[in-house]
């Protein structure tokens, strides 16, 4: 998966202490839980290996602050795995 980068906060200020990402997945949309958290914020692909074929996975991504702060979760996507 990938997705870009934020570059503002969310009150139009410049975003200044982006520290990472956190991905979430699930097979249910309105359950998704963390599955990794990127420590290198100019990572903007990952893939994740050894999901089950025929099995459909709902992600979304949230951008991590140097200070601990999460953003909220991006629009959430979907994809049957093939």
């Amino acid at each position: 998966m990938s997705w870009e980068a934020p570059t503002e906060n969310t009150n139009g200020t410049a975003l200044t202490d982006l520290s990472g990402f956190r991905i979430y997945y699930g097979t249910d949309a309105t359950h998704l839980t963390p599955y990794a958290t990127l420590t290198n914020p100019g990572l903007l692909l990952y893939v994740i290996d050894s999901l089950p074929v025929g099995t459909t996975y709902f992600f979304a991504v949230t951008a991590l602050a140097a200070d601990g702060e999460e953003s909220a979760r991006s629009a959430v996507v979907e994809k049957t795995i093939t």
